[in-house]
């Protein structure tokens, strides 16, 4: 929850998680560090062959409406056991759905909430249905780490008796992602962090900035900074921070947009 005041220098005032931060290149948005990440270690892939459409739609569908329905089911049965700092830092970004996370007034909506939970579930079990291990085939992509997420915070808070019970196909496969594992990880203290960009430099920018229109600016976590570059895929902004120095933060070109300062 806001405010998170080590994490500011290195966005510029965006402060949803996760960001990924190599040196003094930060990339924000889940589908943009994933894409980076893809770009700079692509064995594993996150995309079967022949899939990268597919797999990109499927995240798309779960990052907005599979998330919003699994967040909007869990605060609706449970949003009493959330603090109100939560109830109000979650209503600040989310441009007033669900009624400003008042559980109250979310109540009465669970009905729907459910019927639409189960819905997607139902698309869910209907991608596995061929038989294949993960949703795209025998190999994890990009589309199961999409579509888990919010599953996963379903089931961590409701259990399975919303729904997920009915889908064995579903769990089973839940069971197989988490097996994935984590990986290795060492953590890092935000200081360590602070300093890890103030002795880099940004990475050299490719593409321009002209060759892409400005849109409309959002009014939600609004970064201000140089337009460095801009494609099809993400918006580059460059930022000079006196507790980091020069910083490149990269957004995805999807759900966002980028104006020119007034």
């Amino acid at each position: 929850m806001a405010p998170k005041p080590q994490l500011v220098p290195l966005t510029g005032g965006y402060r949803r998680i996760p960001v990924l931060q190599i040196g003094a290149d930060v990339y924000c948005d889940s589908r943009l560090i994933l894409a980076e990440l893809e770009r700079r270690c692509p064995e594993p892939s996150l995309y079967p062959p022949g899939a990268r459409g597919r797999a990109d739609m499927i995240a798309g569908w779960a990052d907005q409406t599979l998330f919003a329905t699994s967040l909007g089911l869990v605060f609706g049965l449970h949003g009493d056991r959330f603090p109100p700092e939560l109830h109000a830092d979650r209503a600040s970004f989310t441009a007033g759905q669900f009624d400003g996370w008042d559980s109250a007034k979310m109540r009465p909506r669970v009905p729907s909430l459910r019927d639409q939970f189960r819905l997607c579930l139902t698309w869910v079990d209907q991608c596995l249905a061929d038989g294949g291990r993960f949703m795209l085939g025998e190999a994890p992509s990009l589309a199961d780490a999409a579509v888990y997420h919010p599953l996963w915070y379903a089931r961590s808070n409701l259990g399975e008796k919303e729904g997920l019970a009915d889908y064995p196909r579903v769990l089973c496969w839940m069971d197989r992602v988490v097996a994935l594992g984590h990986g290795q990880s060492e953590p890092m203290s935000p200081e360590d962090a602070l300093a890890a960009a103030r002795g880099a430099q940004p990475e050299p920018i490719v593409g321009d900035a002209a060759d892409w229109p400005l849109g409309t600016p959002l009014a939600v976590d609004t970064v201000t900074g140089t337009c460095l570059a801009a494609d099809a895929s993400r918006i580059v902004l460059g930022r000079n921070d006196p507790a980091v120095g020069a910083t490149a933060i990269h957004f995805p070109r999807i759900g966002f947009a980028i104006a020119q300062e007034s």
